[in-house]
């Protein structure tokens, strides 16, 4: 039993959540982190676009309220003062300036050493995500997130106005299963892209650390 432990706590990924904006002029060096990041077979990455910078003159085709709502969660459970971009979310019990890849590393190799007994297993089959889940204890919710990579957007205004981003790891889809029961259990959800990636959370939602998480290839 020590021994099947220790290989579910090493197998455990991190996932690394950037809010960010095409508006934003801060965030593109946060967005190279995170493409890089997604080299990284133990990092999860998602990029939300928030939407409370599309006042400056661009509005971002990637944002949405719902992704600012999530970064008001994590502003109330990580007790901040306000939101901001570029910032990073480390297994939703961690936040850094998404543009200091040195922190971000840092954070990540922090929080890989945290074990978790809950397990996630993700598999997309004929467009239909097939979730597996062991929640260890009541009342946990599993966040299903269908992301995007390599979209490329000309900014024709706003801080940015000129540039020709790819941003990957977009936020597209966001479902959610509140009050898990504790056990094993399978749950299908329809992946909402043709391509890109399909990532199954367990999250606390008293505190919204992730408990564990899982990803797998839209084909």
């Amino acid at each position: 039993m020590k021994t099947l432990l220790v290989l579910l706590l090493a197998t455990q990924p991190v996932v690394v959540e950037l809010f960010t904006s095409q508006g934003c002029s801060s965030c593109p060096p946060a967005e190279t982190v995170l493409s890089e990041l997604r080299k990284q077979p133990n990092v999860i990455p998602i990029a939300y676009h928030v939407d409370y910078w599309n006042y400056l003159g661009w509005r971002d085709p990637f944002s949405n309220k719902s992704w600012t709502q999530r970064q008001m969660q994590y502003v109330h459970s990580l007790k901040l003062s306000s939101a901001y971009t570029p910032q990073m979310v480390i297994d939703g019990s961690r936040e850094v300036i998404g543009s200091n890849g040195f922190a971000v590393r840092a954070a990540i190799e922090e929080e890989s050493k945290r074990g978790s007994v809950a397990m996630v297993k993700v598999r997309v089959d004929h467009g239909v995500a097939v979730i597996d889940v062991n929640a260890p204890r009541d009342g946990l919710e599993l966040v299903v997130v269908d992301t995007e990579d390599g979209l490329v957007t000309k900014i024709e205004r706003g801080e940015n106005r000129g540039q020709t981003q790819t941003n990957d790891a977009i936020a597209q889809s966001i479902v959610r299963f509140p009050n898990m029961a504790a056990g094993a259990k399978t749950l299908r959800v329809p992946a909402e892209q043709q391509r890109g990636t399909v990532v199954a959370m367990l999250q606390d939602p008293s505190t919204l650390h992730i408990l564990a998480a899982a990803s797998a290839p839209i084909r």
